[in-house]
């Protein structure tokens, strides 16, 4: 298949999915695609999406397609590949060769040439005629604030534009009725959808009233999606930032802006903030909107009624803005679970000067762990911490800082036991404990902790030239191939019989899936039994009786035979 013979169906087939083809279609349609261009064996071009552009290439020069995109996406054809296919498919285009080199100039000559009216009458109706020259127009010329406000009201505009809205959002549960797992197999919270994007672009050039309008129907509409579906969140988190901007250019006072704050507060309990940033974007709106003490006052009294659960978090904020420090540290001080909370409790001391309270604060997250940790049944760890574990990276600074060895040994076993033991962490742990004399009741529980995680305890074992123990845990039932691999490499020096008869096992293992993608690694294995063999047991006969029974044993695998042939 080339690009010259390429036809519509082949482009169906060459789509990951027939999601992945509609959802090409969708962005082919809206004239997402700009910058482009054509030679007679390559396609690229640019696809526009709402948080940046991917690059499409597509080329043909070996004969077959080859395509790329520089998206996220881990398939192969991805709907901007889709949608750049149907665009060559249109054929409105010009090859690069095509196009001689004095062709731009003349343009450039004619343009500047053209009478201003002429030429702003020719702009205008391309930009109605063209969505995709229509985007570019509106990516590269600033509206100011002033004309925005100075438009009327455009009913007629607003209602086609909802309607947009809403037929976007229905035919999300019309593809529902055709396809089950569409949203179970497909869903991805991090979706864009470029068909919307048009809407967005135009709904902006409108008075600000208009676009509150608008913006807040793509709200509505979103969450009575999620109420059957979940969909991709970007536009929805978007549209809830342009509503408060545009409620910010209606200029109102305190009293007309409190329906717009009740409609906020209300969307933060609906159905969609359980989906990606929904909820974050709705809190930013409301601080947006906010410009006044009347406002966050406001907002505190609506908080101190809610039930949510980021209620007091967020009193707290408001009042923090409103520099009444003693209701913060109230609220704050009585409302602390996460470790987010204590962290900004911390900060906040910190930002007083008060080194000891801010220490003691990032403490006092250590000591409601511990007391978690004793409050439940014996023998169970909590490993990895929900949050970043910012506290104790914290405190391990401040008293490497202070030089304080038996405070910071405390702290880097606490990130052992509530984040995730590591070789360097051991290492960290065992030269402070040597100089505090407790080594060997830590290295204990270190010991122990690193049972959660085979791999680390192989390379604490190496490390400690315990040879017997890495080799018992080697042998065990469910161990993973890296940690025998592991386990053999850090013996061979010392137990080069043992290493083999784990590379021995690791080579049938793999033969016995009889593939050649499992071929080659059994090769791979081999050649670090020859390694062995060779180099540390200096035996070449006992390596030729091992890789000849190999080959006599399996005569017809000629895919073996080919990938143990250099061996």
């Amino acid at each position: 298949m080339n690009l010259k013979s390429l036809k519509r169906k082949d482009v169906m087939r060459l789509a990951d999915s027939n999601l992945i083809f509609e959802r090409g279609e969708d962005y082919y349609e809206s004239g997402a695609i700009f910058k482009f261009s054509v030679s007679p064996h390559e396609i690229t071009a640019k696809v526009s999406g709402n948080y940046g552009d991917y690059t499409v290439s597509i080329d043909d020069a070996s004969g077959e397609l080859e395509t790329d995109c520089n998206c996220p996406y881990d398939g192969y054809v991805c709907k901007h590949i889709v949608a750049v296919l149907l665009r060559y498919l249109e054929g409105e285009h010009e090859t690069v060769e095509d196009a001689g080199p004095e062709v731009p100039d003349a343009l450039d000559q004619a343009l500047r040439e053209m009478p201003h009216q002429e030429l702003l009458e020719m702009v205008l109706k391309l930009a109605g005629e063209r969505a995709d020259f229509r985007r570019v127009l509106l990516a590269n010329v600033q509206i100011s604030p002033r004309i925005i406000n100075r438009q009327p009201r455009n009913p007629f505009q607003v209602k086609r534009l909802k309607k947009e809205i809403t037929d976007f959002f229905n035919e999300f549960e019309h593809r529902s009725h055709y396809d089950d797992n569409y949203y179970d197999d497909e869903y991805d919270e991090d979706e864009e959808y470029p068909e919307l994007e048009p809407v967005f672009e135009t709904a902006l050039t409108l008075n600000p009233e208009d676009q509150v309008e608008v913006f807040w129907h793509v709200l509505t509409c979103g969450n009575d999606m999620f109420e059957e579906y979940p969909i991709g969140t970007e536009q929805i988190e978007k549209a809830a930032g342009l509503y408060a901007e545009a409620v910010g250019r209606l200029n109102l006072g305190h009293e007309e802006k409190r329906p717009y704050f009740d409609l906020l507060l209300d969307a933060l309990g609906w159905d969609m903030c359980d989906y990606g940033d929904i909820e974050d974007a709705l809190k930013n709106a409301l601080d947006t909107i906010c410009t006044d003490s009347k406002d966050y006052s406001y907002l505190i009294g609506k908080f101190k009624k809610s039930k949510h659960s980021k209620a007091n978090d967020w009193i707290a904020g408001y009042y923090l803005k409103l520099g009444d420090e003693e209701s913060y540290l109230r609220v704050r001080q009585k409302n602390l679970e996460t470790e987010a909370q204590y962290v900004e409790l911390a900060e906040y001391w910190k930002s007083k000067g008060d080194e000891e309270k801010y220490v003691a604060t990032l403490e006092s997250w250590v000591s409601a762990l511990q007391s978690t940790r004793d409050d439940r049944d014996s023998g169970y760890y909590y490993y990895g911490l929900k949050e970043g574990g910012a506290v104790l990276t914290a405190l391990a600074e401040i008293y490497k800082k202070r030089r304080d060895p038996e405070n910071l040994c405390r702290i880097l076993m606490a990130k052992a036991e509530y984040e995730k033991i590591s070789l360097n962490l051991y290492k960290e742990i065992e030269a402070l404990a040597e100089k505090t004399g407790n080594w060997e009741e830590l290295q204990s529980k270190l010991l122990e902790l690193a049972k959660r995680d085979t791999e680390t305890l192989a390379e604490i074992y190496l490390h400690e030239e315990d040879w017997e123990a890495a080799l018992q845990l080697a042998k065990g039932k469910g161990i993973y191939e890296r940690v025998r691999i592991l386990v053999a490499d850090g013996v061979k020096e010392h137990h080069p019989e043992e290493a083999i008869k784990i590379y021995e096992k690791l080579v049938q293992h793999n033969i016995d899936q009889q593939s050649r993608k499992y071929y080659k690694s059994a090769a791979h294995y081999a050649g670090k039994i020859k390694s062995i063999y060779l180099s540390i047991l200096k035996d070449e006969d006992a390596w030729q009786r091992y890789i000849g029974r190999i080959r006599t044993r399996y005569p017809r695998h000629r895919a073996l035979q080919d990938e143990f042939r250099g061996l």
